[in-house]
């Protein structure tokens, strides 16, 4: 097994025992991990990929999530139930899943039952989610129909890019 020196900077070290403690393993995996993230990531970028980040959960309390991915389209419109006004972006990730990216923006007033209940005219609940598709045809149910039609037809782009004329 090839034995690799590293020089930690002064600097760098309290990073480096830090890593150690919350591993708690031998430096050199969590290094080699590190590096197989890093190298992972650089290579994709050259497929047009890049790291994507996106906050998930209530506007009050929402987090981080990173990917490997290129956008491939956005969509936006309503809910299935008229409910919801949401933003969507989709991506193809480096494992070659689909990943949509829903932003909730808030309730819609196409409903007769919305303007007549006063409450809910401020309500917003913004919220926002990831949804991961593995297989083209799973598509969850908290997709719209129309924004699955448009990640169907972005899935076809991708699979077949130029149509063939014979004219």
């Amino acid at each position: 097994m090839p034995n690799k020196t590293i020089y930690v900077s002064q600097s760098d070290a309290p990073i480096f025992e830090e890593a150690q403690q919350i591993a708690g393993e031998a430096m050199s995996s969590v290094i080699a991990k590190a590096l197989r993230e890093y190298v992972a990531r650089h290579q994709e970028k050259g497929k047009g990929m890049k790291e994507i980040s996106v906050k998930v959960g209530n506007k009050e309390a929402e987090r981080e999530q990173r990917f490997i991915a290129a956008e491939k389209g956005k969509w936006k419109g309503v809910s299935d139930d008229k409910q919801w006004w949401i933003e969507a972006t989709i991506y193809h990730t480096q494992k070659g899943n689909w990943a949509v990216w829903m932003d909730y923006k808030g309730k819609t007033m196409l409903s007769r039952q919305s303007w007549k209940d006063p409450e809910t005219w401020s309500c917003t609940q913004r919220h926002a989610e990831l949804l991961i598709i593995e297989q083209a045809g799973d598509w969850p149910d908290q997709l719209p129909s129309a924004l699955t039609r448009h990640i169907k037809a972005l899935s076809e782009r991708e699979q077949n890019p130029v149509d063939y004329l014979d004219i």
